[in-house]
């Protein structure tokens, strides 16, 4: 028996081996087969805005000028864009060029004009330029790609799920067209997924009845990383501390446990404020406010310890220290702490359109359906880019091997089908996994549709997420239902019809 026992635990340990090693092999092609496509990918006029934008790395690391980057009331050139851009991508391209020595000239495409118009300003940028900034966004999806594969594999505990969410959202054509470019999706996808990740791990500890401090934490410095790569992840931020706010309640857990849960996500919010002041230099007036908000969040963490830890009584006290502190030097930052926001949310309102026709919202519910369901890539906003020099960019792109599902249709409806399974299988075993899930479609969905000025697609990919995690699930369903017919009894008869 021994032997035996020795045999069979050397099997299984080599099976895990094994398949850790194809974990790690399909991770590595798909982060390759990322960045193996920036060269070829179309051209997008808010690419060379945010190599632009990047020029204020250079303005506070080499030149010191951190006044021309502040906020201020009365607004400045760039603070439209500082504002409605996000800092991690522009600050990553900034650095970039700062390492690799990149001094190439810097222009901004010009909307008002025409695409022969800019190129004949030298609004395009070198090929050299373009590809490093495509590569920080690209490196960052590539990571994406990573923590939805953990993500995926820890909520459901299969790999196959995993494998297949990871493998539909890496090749859907609108994902792979936006990380490829230098603009803000592939930050988007790195914070949002970690976001996912973490809260997996907090959810599992659910079932364990712990409540870790640490992880909150973590949560709460990867949210407000993901704030200050674009202000429209809000929605899906909103549906991961939602969920787990709601799962322990649904749970009927103890009285106690909700309470610290609750406290720990409300330590995750302010912390997450606070990253996201520390974040965007643009706010950075408020650095006094950002220290203070640390102290609150750090004072609540230790709160459900203060009777059993003379450690979280000294962090309580160190923490109220710096609080008074900050508040006795900047002591009008409390009246001012949600001007960045409102300043945000000011532009956004701007942006949307100002009066809407007859039949608005049902093509807002048409656009978002079909780009949610579909693969089909929107490569242009504006009519200047329909000329034919771009449309042979978009031939040669798609026409590759890295452009991924672009207007697929068979294999889009195959996928959708797979969701819908998915998510009835969610369904017939409803479990906090289940609600999780759920949580980041519907709410997430709802808060998007409201919240999204534009008909732009780019503004609602983050619902690759949800939506290729049900169909990992989908795939997930078929295969056991096949693997259950297959795997008959001998000599059983089985029933008829």
């Amino acid at each position: 028996m021994p032997i035996i026992q020795a045999i069979t635990q050397k099997s299984q340990t080599e099976r895990k081996n094994l398949a850790n090693w194809a974990d790690l092999l399909l991770l590595v092609f798909l982060f390759l087969y990322i960045l193996a496509g920036i060269k070829i990918t179309p051209f997008h006029g808010d690419e060379s805005t945010y190599i632009w934008i990047s020029e204020d790395y250079d303005r506070i690391v080499k030149q010191g000028k951190l006044n021309q980057v502040l906020y201020a009331p009365e607004g400045n050139a760039k603070q439209y864009l500082r504002l409605s851009t996000g800092s991690i991508l522009a600050y990553s391209i900034g650095f970039v060029r700062d390492i690799t020595q990149n001094h190439d000239p810097i222009t901004k495409w010009l909307w008002g004009s025409s695409w022969e118009e800019n190129i004949s300003q030298g609004n395009l940028p070198t090929a050299r330029l373009l590809n490093l900034a495509r590569a920080c966004s690209a490196v960052m999806g590539g990571l994406a790609i990573i923590f939805l594969f953990l993500s995926a594999r820890l909520l459901f505990s299969s790999r196959l799920s995993a494998y297949s969410s990871v493998l539909i959202f890496a090749t859907q054509g609108d994902v792979l067209l936006n990380i490829h470019r230098a603009m803000q999706e592939g930050p988007k996808f790195l914070f949002l997924t970690l976001n996912v990740y973490l809260a997996v791990h907090i959810l599992k500890g659910f079932q364990n009845g712990r409540t870790n401090r640490v992880l909150y934490l973590s949560l709460g410095i990867s949210s407000g990383l993901a704030l200050a790569t674009k202000q429209d992840l809000v929605p899906m931020l909103v549906a991961i501390y939602g969920a787990l706010g709601i799962i322990l309640i649904w749970q009927k857990q103890a009285s106690k446990l909700i309470l610290i849960n609750i406290l720990f996500l409300g330590a995750a919010t302010i912390i997450a404020y606070a990253v996201f002041l520390i974040c965007m230099p643009v706010f950075w007036k408020w650095w006094e406010s950002a220290i203070a908000l640390i102290g609150i969040g750090i004072i609540l963490y230790q709160l459900p310890f203060w009777k059993n830890s003379r450690t979280s009584i000294f962090l309580t006290l160190a923490s109220l220290i710096l609080i008074i502190s900050m508040t006795l030097k900047a002591p009008a930052q409390w009246t001012t702490l949600f001007t960045p926001v409102q300043s945000m949310v000011k532009l956004r309102q701007e942006m949307s359109p100002a009066s809407h026709e007859s039949n608005w919202l049902k093509n807002k519910a048409a656009f978002f359906a079909k780009t949610i369901l579909f693969s089909k890539a929107m490569y242009m906003e504006v009519a200047s880019f329909d000329v034919p020099p771009f449309h042979a960019q978009i031939q040669a792109y798609e026409d590759s091997f890295f452009s991924g599902r672009t207007d697929s249709t068979l294999i889009d409806l195959s996928i959708m089908l797979l969701a819908i399974i998915g998510g009835l299988a969610l369904l017939m075993n409803f479990n906090s996994e289940s609600l999780f899930t759920y949580a980041l479609l519907v709410i997430s969905g709802v808060l998007l549709f409201l919240a999204t000025p534009l008909p732009w697609q780019r503004y609602l990919l983050i619902m690759q997420i949800p939506y290729s995690l049900l169909a990992g699930v989908g795939i997930s369903s078929v295969w056991n239902r096949l693997q259950g017919l297959t795997l008959k009894p001998k000599n059983k008869q089985l029933p008829l019809g």
